[in-house]
């Protein structure tokens, strides 16, 4: 994406190994634009203290962007969204209130014979003998009623206000949610999880996606592996149809690494706002390199896409053999699913 709106092409973003690295050239004009349009918040850029490019202000100042937008009126502070959130972009802080939640009424009366029950099952240790009868401290006591229940002699009686009364429990919860909007990618889990419908996600860009069935290797699994927002999922009704969920914020990874060249990604702004999203021409060389610690299992071949007649990776004499591949797209399966963590895939730049 930082590459594409860059407007003085100053960006490269290459695969290495099981990362990625990124080189800015002395063209860059510090406009900040590949920080505001980096949604999963690799970028960071400051202007006059401040951060954010050109486009901060007019996204959320002028226009009133917000990628999350939390009703505190709905919110019941259940902490769902921040537990599902994939980049941890959401945090809910949150308290108990027990001198709200918990209310009821305690009486002591006379007859007590120090046989001790309240005390030893008091789960919260509120309860003393002293001098002969029952105290119980009250800013301990969680009315549980178990003291009155069990007392043989009928000497403590508790009634629990709080167990009849469930309206005061939305009083007694209190916090709030924040959210890190630099490291939201959209992909609108917290929405999905969220049980009152309080979050709401807008996303910084529409547009479309366009699968060809023609195109797609068969067995192939890279975009739906490589998707950041888990938004790609495979359909077979019989034959296998490539389904883009509402999670997808078209950031375009399924489309660089896709084997096939099966997938465009169409995207604007969902704003009127002027932005440029340039072709970017990508070097066709790729180094694929094996460590001497390759145990031939065979793996990175057979989960290659396109390791047709050797022309990516390949099993000789039962070791992993690498090479410089125009074939090979670092889609970075063969990386990642390496058990002994021999393989590594370089995009090699294109000599001026």
């Amino acid at each position: 994406m930082c590459e594409s709106v860059c407007p003085k092409s100053a960006i490269s973003v290459i695969r290495n190994g099981k990362g990625f690295e990124v080189e800015i050239s002395e063209n860059c004009a510090v406009c900040g634009t590949c920080s505001d349009f980096c949604q999963f918040g690799a970028l960071k850029f400051y202007r006059n203290g401040k951060e954010g490019g050109i486009y901060t202000e007019i996204l959320k100042e002028e226009l009133g962007f917000k990628k999350v937008d939390v009703n505190p009126q709905d919110c019941i502070l259940c902490s769902l969204c921040m537990k599902t959130c994939p980049r941890d972009a959401i945090k809910v802080v949150r308290s108990v209130d027990l001198k709200k939640l918990r209310r009821g009424e305690i009486s002591i009366g006379e007859g007590c014979i120090e046989c001790r029950l309240c005390v030893e099952n008091c789960p919260t240790k509120a309860v003393k003998i002293y001098h002969g009868k029952p105290v119980i401290d009250e800013s301990k006591c969680i009315y549980c009623e178990i003291c009155s229940k069990i007392c043989p002699m009928d000497v403590i009686t508790v009634r629990c206000d709080s167990c009849r009364i469930f309206e005061q429990a939305k009083d007694a919860v209190i916090g709030t949610v924040i959210v890190d909007e630099s490291s939201c990618s959209t992909c609108g889990m917290c929405s999905e999880v969220c049980p009152t419908g309080a979050i709401k996600v807008e996303k910084i860009f529409e547009g479309e996606q366009e699968w060809s069935k023609e195109r797609c290797v068969e067995d192939c699994t890279v975009c739906r592996d490589i998707c950041p927002n888990s938004a790609i999922s495979y359909v077979y009704d019989p034959e296998k149809r490539v389904v883009f969920s509402d999670r997808c914020n078209f950031c375009g990874t399924c489309e660089r690494y896709c084997p096939g060249e099966a997938i465009k990604i169409n995207r604007r702004l969902r704003e009127e706002i002027e932005v440029e999203f340039r072709k970017v021409e990508r070097s066709k060389k790729k180094e694929i390199r094996v460590r001497e610690v390759c145990i031939g299992c065979g793996i990175c071949e057979s989960i290659c896409p396109v390791s047709y007649n050797g022309n990516t990776i390949e099993i000789v004499n039962g070791k992993a053999v690498g090479r410089v591949s125009e074939a090979c797209t670092a889609c970075g399966l063969c990386v990642v699913n390496c058990p002994v963590d021999a393989i590594e895939v370089k995009e090699l730049k294109e000599k001026a």
